[in-house]
């Protein structure tokens, strides 16, 4: 259903109403149409959104920035990024690595390069629109890895526990993985994901064909400010944020005689004098007696 994979090409664009398939969720499921057709010129409030938002995607002042969403679906990851802010805002860097994932998974101009749609239905509002309810999205395994390495230590500060565990389901915070926290993500069943999302981790070297190029974007370490006027994640949020641990100093060499213990030798010195001393003392009381 994506028969063309470059750049700046769409995987779908615009909105097809709800998702018939999701029942229960905490913000709109609304689903993008099926669209592969060349990403459009972000201007005016559009541009002004993306900014905000998503602002890695904004090209600089000489070049024209083109996206594969629009205001509306922005307008809705805004919403989306504002809830997971929430819950990492206490490490920036994290925090923006999670939403870049959603903002190029949504907007990307690239983003039939990395995307392929597996199912749509009919958009009865809408004449010979379908809309995506399934699709899936082929990272290299970096830049999956990475973004969950730098949100793998934040914590809620209501509880003191790991935010990540709230993010990966059944697994909680001790089995989570990179690809177990993305297969989360794309649960549409999960009360936050309006569609299905297969996620493919790919190692470097591998290609998935047809065109098909894994997304491998840039990502914040923990210990990395994401912005001007921002902080890196603190120490504990993060540990490569902490100072280094000052290592012992060496213990001094153990004191010696030649090859022997000085310890010994001086303990054998004393005894040899207080028992010279005693013998001493022994032989001139028996002296004194005989006089």
């Amino acid at each position: 259903l994506t028969p063309k994979h470059q750049a700046g090409v769409c995987a779908f664009y615009g909105e097809c109403g709800r998702n018939p398939e999701v029942n229960v969720s905490l913000v709109r499921s609304n689903v993008p149409c099926l669209s592969n057709t060349p990403a459009r010129v972000a201007s005016g409030a559009l541009l002004a959104l993306l900014r905000s938002v998503c602002p890695e995607l904004v090209r600089g002042d000489n070049e024209t920035t083109r996206v594969c969403c629009t205001y509306g679906q922005l307008s809705a990851l805004r919403v989306s990024v504002g809830l997971s802010g929430a819950v990492l805002a206490r490490c920036p860097a994290c925090a923006r690595n999670f939403a870049n994932l959603y903002c190029h998974n949504i907007c990307s101009p690239d983003q039939s390069l990395f995307t392929n749609v597996t199912r749509v239905a009919d958009y009865a509002a809408l004449p010979g629109a379908r809309a995506v309810l399934e699709y899936q999205l082929f990272y290299r395994s970096r830049y999956a890895e990475d973004a969950f390495a730098s949100c793998q230590g934040v914590r809620l500060p209501t509880t003191g526990g790991y935010a990540i565990a709230t993010m990966c389901g059944r697994y909680g915070a001790q089995l989570c993985t990179a690809q177990r926290w993305l297969d989360f993500q794309g649960d549409k069943n999960n009360g936050l994901a309006p569609l299905q999302i297969d996620f493919h981790l790919l190692p470097n070297g591998s290609e998935p064909g047809q065109g098909i190029v894994p997304l491998d974007a840039p990502v914040w370490s923990c210990d990395q400010a994401p912005g001007a006027g921002q902080e890196p994640c603190s120490c504990q949020d993060c540990a490569r944020s902490c100072p280094p641990v000052v290592p012992p100093s060496e213990p001094p060499p153990p004191f010696r005689v030649g090859e022997a213990d000085g310890v010994l030798v001086i303990c054998v010195l004393i005894f040899a004098v207080l028992a010279l001393a005693f013998l001493a003392a022994v032989l001139c009381r028996r002296g004194s007696a005989e006089v």
